[in-house]
């Protein structure tokens, strides 16, 4: 029996470890396509509101530090929620690529795990994308607080940002369709881009309380909070313990639902 479970473990991380190297080499090969796709939207907002409002003193030139984190943590998010969703949805509805790895002798677990990994990478690389495009147009008025214990923080939050983005992702690729990809931003990012605690913090909505119990259901709230306290400690914000709670938990909620869609759509069980 446990020569048999050893086997199938080797031969499930095989099948994962192909399944994630064949989508980052197509991934490659569109390489300037991400990187334009991934950067586009950060470079806009931080060349308005971290470089040219400051500067034309609509806003205070304590802004970029407000913005700093949430502009690291939706680039994760989003960039991680595009690198599952998309592929995932392209796959089951059009190319039909998923039924051929459905095929091989594994867990269907591992067909979504592999779709979910390469998000998280996705993810990554669209957070390191932001840094010098934030550094650029925004250096001389951050204020970021950084130390190794910082760090330590830090990293923890990151990997729990990402495997966040990367549910999300599988939730949202089981029920979109191709032809609702294009109203995927307008109806489904923006939203949840613009309530994510990117120009504010939670605690500046006290003064709308309605909205600020309400911005709890996004999950990029939680991980600009806790980018916050990490980088921007200065900036009242959520006490980084209920941050890393709130994203657990959403993680836990998408991670269910879309494993349970994606068993449903797969013909499998998870």
């Amino acid at each position: 029996m446990m020569k048999t479970d050893k086997v199938n473990n080797n031969l499930d991380f095989i099948a994962f470890k192909t399944m994630v190297k064949r989508d980052l080499v197509v991934q490659a090969r569109n390489k300037w396509e991400f990187v334009f796709r991934v950067a586009m939207l950060p470079f806009v907002l931080i060349l308005l509101y971290g470089y040219i409002l400051p500067r034309v003193g609509i806003v205070g030139p304590n802004f970029p530090n407000q913005m700093f984190p949430g502009m690291v943590g939706m680039s994760i998010l989003v960039t991680g929620i595009h690198g599952t969703a998309v592929p995932l949805t392209m796959d089951f509805n059009m190319s039909r690529e998923i039924e051929d790895r459905l095929q091989a002798p594994v867990n269907v677990r591992v067909v979504a795990f592999a779709k979910m990994f390469v998000g998280i990478l996705e993810s990554w690389i669209g957070g390191l994308i932001v840094l010098p495009v934030s550094l650029l147009f925004m250096a001389s008025s951050l204020d970021i607080t950084i130390n190794a214990q910082g760090i330590l923080t830090l990293i923890p939050i990151l990997v729990l940002a990402a495997i966040c983005s990367a549910t999300l992702g599988l939730l949202v690729g089981t029920i979109i369709k191709p032809n609702q990809i294009a109203a995927m931003f307008p109806g489904f990012l923006m939203p949840l881009v613009f309530t994510g605690a990117i120009f504010f913090s939670w605690n500046s909505l006290s003064a709308t309380p309605i909205i600020q119990k309400l911005v709890l259901i996004n999950p990029l709230l939680y991980v600009n909070e806790a980018l916050r306290a990490v980088l921007t400690p200065q900036i009242p914000h959520m006490h980084l313990a209920y941050s890393i709670l709130g994203i657990i938990i959403s993680s836990l909620i998408m991670g269910y639902f879309g494993a349970r869609r994606f068993a449903r759509m797969s013909g499998g069980k998870w």
